[in-house]
């Protein structure tokens, strides 16, 4: 072989590697960039009876002022303007006012993720009560449903594919304290899990941080409190809870849930103490 054709043979053959080693980057490139970020990704929202004393239609406008994007809707609000008087929410409302509802929902960026907290005696209820939700579009409900009626429950939520997170009401609901919520989860599906409220669990004497780090994996919803002294709301990281340390534990638990913000107090400070709240949480 002559040189000439020698060098020429090396030239095709060192474009050949250059071409397959940039065709081998370009993939890891996209694979990477396709690939799920592993940092946990939080949706923050309103428990919308943070303002009950205001319509729904009111209550969506407030989210949207304090930059949240995720609704958890309690029932039997009132729904407010471009509604009847007469009109609250309910699984039972008018197909015209649920095609209403998507509309407000849709006007400010505001996603229903999930509704609660339901309590019902019957089955007819609880099946009427899923089957809105999946209607509408939710991801979630949180329900505090009799221990009887657990494997019923579980059952609706795997017919119509919504995850149920178990609420912890303090006395006289059975769910006020940890263990028992540990023992109605034993053995059931991953459609089950915890809406935790960190403010009950300080109210019923349990420790909210030590409960966090028991229902690893099984949190859906957390209703971030804290508390004063005399067990009102206060703005977070200003009241006797460990916030700070319960948020360290969300982020190694990588939990991706929804993080609701529920004030039981009404004040007219109301929005200032909720922003203060966010910049904390923001913060951390």
């Amino acid at each position: 072989m002559s040189q000439e054709l020698e060098n020429k043979s090396k030239q095709i053959y060192m474009k050949r590697r250059i071409n397959t080693y940039l065709f081998l980057l370009l993939t890891v490139v996209i694979f990477g960039c396709n690939t799920k970020n592993e940092t946990p990704q939080w949706k923050t929202g309103i428990q919308t009876y943070t303002f009950h004393n205001f319509t729904l239609t009111e209550t969506l406008e407030k989210t949207e002022q304090l930059g949240l994007h995720y609704v958890e809707a309690f029932f039997f609000q009132s729904l407010g303007a471009g509604f009847p008087d007469t009109a609250y929410l309910n699984f039972d409302i008018p197909d015209e006012y649920r095609e209403m509802l998507k509309t407000k929902l849709s006007e400010h960026d505001i996603t229903w993720y999930a509704s609660g907290v339901a309590m019902y005696d019957n089955e007819g209820d609880w099946n009427r009560f899923f089957e809105f939700a999946s209607e509408m579009g939710l991801k979630l409900v949180t329900v505090e449903p009799a221990l009887e009626d657990l494997d019923m429950v579980e059952a609706l939520a795997k017919k119509y594919e919504i995850e149920v997170a178990i609420h912890n009401h303090p006395e006289p609901s059975v769910y006020a304290h940890p263990e028992v919520l540990v023992k109605a989860l034993r053995g059931r599906s991953e459609w089950m899990g915890v809406c935790a409220d960190i403010g009950h669990w300080k109210r019923v004497g349990a420790d909210p941080l030590e409960a966090v780090k028991q229902f690893e994996g099984r949190l859906k919803v957390i209703h971030l409190k804290d508390l004063n002294e005399q067990m009102e709301d206060a703005a977070w990281g200003t009241g006797i809870l460990p916030v700070q340390e319960v948020v360290e534990e969300l982020k190694r638990q990588k939990f991706d849930g929804l993080i609701s913000i529920e004030y039981e107090n009404f004040s007219s400070s109301q929005m200032d103490d909720i922003q203060k709240s966010l910049d904390y949480l923001n913060s951390l």
